[in-house]
């Protein structure tokens, strides 16, 4: 009780509910496909207005970064929170696939993005260096209790009513993190670590090479989950949106609550391809499942793998890069998130329209499974250079 007191001071805490309330808005909008399956759109053209968002998160990333450092953190929050709430609550008077809706849509991607670089940036402010994998582990609890309940919430939503009143509940619930994050105190920007070189300078620095690999290896299979797991599940026949993720993101949760207080004493490396490992296999899995007890079984994989691996990567980016450059880290660090979605969304919407869920998702488990082959070798390499060094 100690640790997750010194853990939980004011500011983290309130930095804890704001996150914990943008996740939650965040994930019922995981029903998003399926609003868009009723306006008339096929599984290519979702993966493509997906991919259509990531190239603005992408192309505005750089600017991010910079802002986050320089402006400061609470700024972007505050103003990107404000901008996404009405985005979503305009959504409402969308009818048809129009250019309105594309707008609005890539919109909220964008300020989402910028909610989530930002906040993840100042959780890592104001953890105690010693205990940051820990703290870290405790703060993404508030991406995975939204993970777990925001799918079957969702289900509610859409069954007591229609996406209108999903599209309102969003909106409300990011105010409400709006409002959160106007309580907290504005922080400092940075700490030490040298002058900032700015975000491409963090962005080809050699030791976070194979944590950009590893972060994109991650985010690819994150995002063909969340894209398609909507017409997954109706195309199937089995289990439910809600179901998926309530098994998924639970036990995500107790891995969390379990091993966060050892992870700063273990070496990151084997948890790593391990966490990966199981990661891969659930995707495989649920692409090979035909009854409700094989999707849960590929969903208890998914969790165990989701609820170790982000913490440990994220302690990765901020621990390597330097502290003046910790937000255009972080806005690299997300933007993976966004090129997983420009490449993998279109490729695998491709490969299920034209050869069907299995193929797409078994093959994405495996290339999940051959790039952490990869990251593994590419580390133990800087390893090996690094230990060279301090000897000469």
């Amino acid at each position: 009780m100690a640790t997750f007191r010194k853990l939980f001071t004011r500011t983290f805490t309130l930095v804890w509910v704001a996150g914990l309330l943008q996740e939650l808005a965040w994930s019922v909008m995981i029903h998003f496909p399926g609003f868009l399956s009723e306006l008339g759109a096929t599984e290519t053209s979702i993966g493509l207005l997906y991919s259509l968002s990531a190239v603005a998160g992408l192309a505005l990333r750089p600017v991010l970064g910079r802002l986050i450092d320089n402006a400061g953190r609470r700024p972007v929050l505050l103003t990107a929170g404000m901008a996404n709430a009405a985005a979503v609550a305009a959504m409402i008077s969308i009818d048809d696939l129009s250019g309105l809706l594309v707008i609005l849509f890539v919109g909220h991607r964008v300020f989402q993005i910028a909610i989530f670089t930002a906040m993840l940036t100042l959780g890592a402010d104001v953890l105690p260096k010693e205990q940051r994998t820990q703290g870290l582990a405790i703060y993404g609890l508030g991406g995975l209790v939204p993970l777990a309940t925001g799918g079957a919430i969702g289900d509610l939503l859409l069954g007591w009513g229609d996406f209108d009143l999903l599209f309102l509940c969003a909106a409300t619930v990011s105010l409400l993190s709006w409002f959160m994050v106007w309580l907290v105190p504005p922080q400092p920007n940075g700490g030490s670590g040298g002058p900032r070189r700015g975000f491409w300078a963090a962005l080809g620095q050699r030791n976070l090479l194979p944590v950009w690999l590893l972060t994109l290896l991650f985010a690819a299979g994150l995002e063909v989950l969340f894209t398609f797991i909507r017409t997954y599940v109706d195309e199937r026949g089995i289990g439910s949106v809600g179901v998926f993720f309530l098994v998924y993101g639970g036990v995500a949760i107790v891995v969390r609550l379990t091993t966060s207080s050892r992870l700063d004493r273990l070496q990151p490396l084997p948890l790593i391809v391990g966490s990966m490992a199981l990661f891969a296999t659930g995707i495989i899995g649920l692409g090979l499942a035909d009854s409700l007890n094989e999707m849960i079984l590929s969903s208890v994989c998914l969790g165990l793998g989701h609820g170790m691996m982000f913490p440990i990567i994220t302690a990765q980016v901020v621990t390597r890069a330097r502290d003046s450059e910790r937000g255009s880290a972080m806005a690299i660090f997300t933007s993976l998130f966004d090129l997983a979605v420009l490449t993998a969304a279109p490729i695998v919407g491709v490969v299920i329209d034209t050869s069907g869920y299995t193929t797409a998702f078994v093959g994405t488990g495996v290339v999940v499974a051959l790039g952490v082959v990869v990251y593994s070798v590419w580390e133990r390499a800087i390893s090996v250079d690094r230990e060279r060094i301090e000897v000469s």
